[in-house]
């Protein structure tokens, strides 16, 4: 996954609203302002195509199932968080992926979304870079690990050898996730996939 982090690192360097700084990550204000990406409400798009969320085939605007559209405005916190992870997935899609379906020269939506369904068969390997760069971009490693040092100066005093405890290990996910606007399980994953507490 270098090739995502490095993108990642060039994103940040680039644009202002990205830096490691400025969580939680205003990805919504990033499409439309930075990007100039039309989000563009469709309706049951989750319930006819199984998605929340889809880049568009020439890749100038994202379809949003309209009821997610709606809560860019407002919304329960804990699905503005999905959102916010899914419009990132998305844009891993923008920024990695461009190059594969231009071929296709797709002219629906219908006929795109078929076609992502596989990516050509290398729908495992370009879902797993848009899920790693959507959870690196929101999760900066740098700042998670601050996080988690500052805790693990706290849970040792009480808890020796706490990192053992799956427990604790919850309860700092949850203590995390508002500082990234995400949920708990995005910082489970980060955890993991940083090497920092990783699941036992």
């Amino acid at each position: 996954m270098e090739h995502v982090w490095k993108k990642i690192a060039e994103l940040r360097a680039h644009y202002e609203l990205l830096r490691e700084d400025r969580t939680p990550l205003d990805v919504f204000t990033f499409l439309e302002v930075d990007l100039g990406l039309d989000p563009i409400p469709f309706d049951d798009l989750t319930a006819k195509y199984r998605v929340e969320a889809a880049i568009t085939a020439d890749f100038t605007g994202l379809y949003l199932d309209a009821e997610q559209y709606a809560l860019m405005e407002r919304g329960p916190e804990w699905k503005l968080n999905r959102l916010r992870f899914t419009v990132a997935h998305e844009l891993a899609h923008f920024f990695l992926h461009r190059d594969i379906p231009q071929a296709g020269h797709f002219s629906s939506l219908p006929d795109f979304a078929r076609w992502t369904e596989t990516y050509g068969g290398k729908k495992y390997t370009i879902e797993q870079e848009a899920n790693e760069f959507s959870g690196r971009l929101l999760v900066p490693e740098t700042r998670l690990r601050a996080l988690f040092d500052e805790f693990a100066i706290e849970a040792e005093r009480f808890v020796p050898n706490f990192m053992e405890t799956i427990a604790l290990r919850d309860k700092f996910a949850e203590r995390a996730a508002p500082r990234f606007g995400v949920n708990a399980q995005v910082i489970a994953i980060r955890l993991d996939r940083d090497g920092i507490w990783p699941a036992r």
